[in-house]
């Protein structure tokens, strides 16, 4: 179970709720925007994918797959759409998304905001640097990420390259003292 839930009673109840106070307590002051430099708990992502790009009019193709890990928060910090050749403004569409596989009807399905039908190549691949983002995108343990690209005019033999960076964090960093 992803989000299970440890319910305590009496006495342990009173441990627990002194651990989780004692834990902000040390936390208070070091790291108060996580959204926006890594604690140092956490952990880089850096994904980058590359697949051949589909016959023109087929429909969006899965580029890039990643899973948060359980227990941990992902932060999505920069995002890379492009292609092996140049891209002229909507010769293709970038969608990031959570949780939506091709062809399956899924109510939990959720567009990322300002990051649906991109038309244009979003930063750089030939370096390797990400298109930055004005604010972190947070994604819960167990979120499956997908980059989907639909060709529009691209030509046979061109490549979808495709990158998501950030970082994870545990999203709960308590430790119990007896």
């Amino acid at each position: 179970m992803a989000n299970a839930i440890r319910m305590v009673s009496g006495v342990d109840s009173v441990r627990a709720a002194d651990a989780y106070r004692l834990a902000v307590e040390e936390r208070r002051g070091a790291w108060p925007y996580v959204h926006v430099y890594p604690p140092p708990s956490a952990t880089d992502v850096f994904k980058i994918s590359t697949i051949a790009v589909d016959v023109v009019g087929t429909g969006p193709i899965e580029i890039l797959r990643y899973t948060v890990n359980a227990g941990k928060v992902f932060y999505l910090r920069a995002v890379i759409f492009g292609a092996s050749s140049s891209i002229v403004a909507g010769d293709c569409l970038f969608t990031l998304d959570r949780n939506s596989a091709i062809g399956v009807t899924n109510t939990q399905f959720q567009p990322e905001h300002g990051l649906v039908n991109v038309p244009v190549a979003l930063g750089s691949t030939t370096n390797t640097r990400g298109f930055e983002l004005e604010m972190a995108r947070i994604f819960s343990a167990n979120d499956v990420i997908r980059v989907k690209g639909t060709n529009v005019n691209l030509s046979e033999g061109t490549k979808y390259v495709c990158g998501i960076f950030g970082y994870e964090v545990p999203s709960l960093d308590v430790k119990t003292k007896r």
